[in-house]
């Protein structure tokens, strides 16, 4: 399983730093076609590595799963192990068959026009969004919602990044971030993306377990239909 977590963050970070990509001809990332990438190759990794191992692809939401009761504390840390290998291994493919991209490729940072403090809070906040809609995918009562998980990601994924982005990188997930931290070895500024991701999924998961954790409708068992049609 932790093989399939590994491969799934691989395949969205190649997909999604590949439109990073501007020193070839007919390469013109912009801000929404990055977006586009990064939300449709992770829902790639979701659609073939999804019955594996969940495809969670992301050290933060690992910790979402271990407060809801998904995850052992052990699993966890080899899923971050291999989340995080896996970065590596996506963006260092494309490296590997495009030529001269310059330092710092596909490296997260804040944008310099809001500052660092501004780029944590967008981060957290962006992450805790995220990871409510791990909170519903793993809720008992989605148990039946079986090929819309890809789908679900996609929108939220799409609907933080569009915004959130601009402030810094749209990041969300500590793995995505130091893959190519790694492969650039660039590391400005990079404790944002563990600190504020965590930070935000952990924030996430403790108000859905306390405050959304239960059946939210009172359901009468002895109540039984007049008229049933």
């Amino acid at each position: 399983m932790a093989v399939a977590e590994m491969l799934g963050t691989a395949t969205f970070l190649a997909m999604g730093c590949g439109n990073v990509v501007g020193n070839i001809s007919g390469a013109e990332p912009t801000h929404l076609n990055t977006v586009i990438s990064f939300a449709f190759g992770i829902a790639t990794s979701i659609i073939i590595f999804g019955p594996i191992s969940g495809a969670i692809m992301n050290p933060a939401l690992n910790l979402t799963a271990v407060i809801l009761g998904h995850m052992s504390l052990q699993k966890c840390l080899f899923y971050t192990i291999f989340q995080l290998f896996g970065g590596f291994l996506g963006v260092s493919f494309i490296r590997m068959v495009t030529p001269d991209l310059g330092e710092g490729f596909c490296v997260t940072q804040p944008n310099s026009e809001v500052g660092v403090g501004s780029a944590f809070m967008v981060e957290f906040m962006g992450t805790a969004v995220l990871a409510w809609g791990l909170c519903n995918v793993l809720d008992p009562r989605m148990k039946e919602q079986g090929s819309v998980v890809a789908f679900k990601f996609l929108v939220i994924i799409t609907s933080i990044a569009i915004p959130g982005g601009k402030y810094a990188g749209g990041s969300l997930n500590p793995a995505r971030s130091f893959g190519p931290a790694l492969a650039a070895g660039y590391w400005d500024n990079h404790w944002i993306y563990w600190s504020a991701t965590c930070l935000g999924a952990v924030f996430a998961a403790l108000i859905y377990r306390f405050f959304f954790d239960h059946e939210i409708f009172e359901v009468d068992q002895k109540k039984e239909e007049s008229n049933p049609i």
